[in-house]
């Protein structure tokens, strides 16, 4: 199976310096700017299944590029950081050097949220049941760390690395989910 899994475009928060994650926050102003570069990137592709988290951000993109018809799926909704949601890093982070919190927020969870593992897991048993569904080629409007934790289940990133790479804004990925084994 092969995905294009689209980033929604930015967001009116300050994502370097304020924590969101499942929050649903609007888009900016310069949305439909952003979003022409994602309709023209999806451009002559076909598709069997189109996806979409429910947040927002994610449909309002499906939407602008001619895929407001898609299925709506909280499994691939951003990670929920609980309490820390709409906070500053700075403060969430405080007095913890920032490799050693990344490392525990893999397997650790913030108060009322979910750690990173749990993200992952969620990211694949969708992607799972897509290809046993028998999807060929689908297209999913997400978030970052959703198109992290797919770049993990195929092999192009480490989970430990996931953090650091983020796709840019209105990004278009492609992944081969062909050889995933269940």
């Amino acid at each position: 199976m092969h995905v294009y899994i689209v980033r929604h475009t930015s967001v009116v928060l300050d994502g370097n310096e304020t924590c969101y994650g499942d929050m649903d926050i609007d888009v900016r102003p310069t949305f439909e700017e952003e979003a022409s570069v994602t309709r023209a990137a999806l451009e002559g592709l076909s598709f069997d299944g189109v996806f979409s988290s429910p947040l927002q951000r994610a449909r309002k993109l499906a939407e602008f590029c001619g895929y407001g018809f898609a299925t709506l799926d909280d499994r691939l909704k951003e990670m929920n950081f609980g309490d820390w949601e709409g906070q500053p890093w700075a403060e969430i982070i405080k007095d913890e050097p920032v490799d050693q919190f990344f490392a525990r927020y893999i397997e650790g969870v913030p108060p009322g949220g979910e750690s990173l593992m749990m993200q992952y897991a969620r990211v694949r048993d969708f992607f799972l049941e897509k290809r046993r569904e028998g999807y060929k080629q689908i297209l999913v409007f997400c978030h970052g760390g959703v198109i992290n934790c797919a770049r993990t289940i195929t092999g192009e990133v480490r989970l430990v690395d996931a953090f650091a790479t983020l796709p840019g804004f209105g990004s278009v990925t492609r992944l081969d989910f062909t050889h995933l084994e269940d």
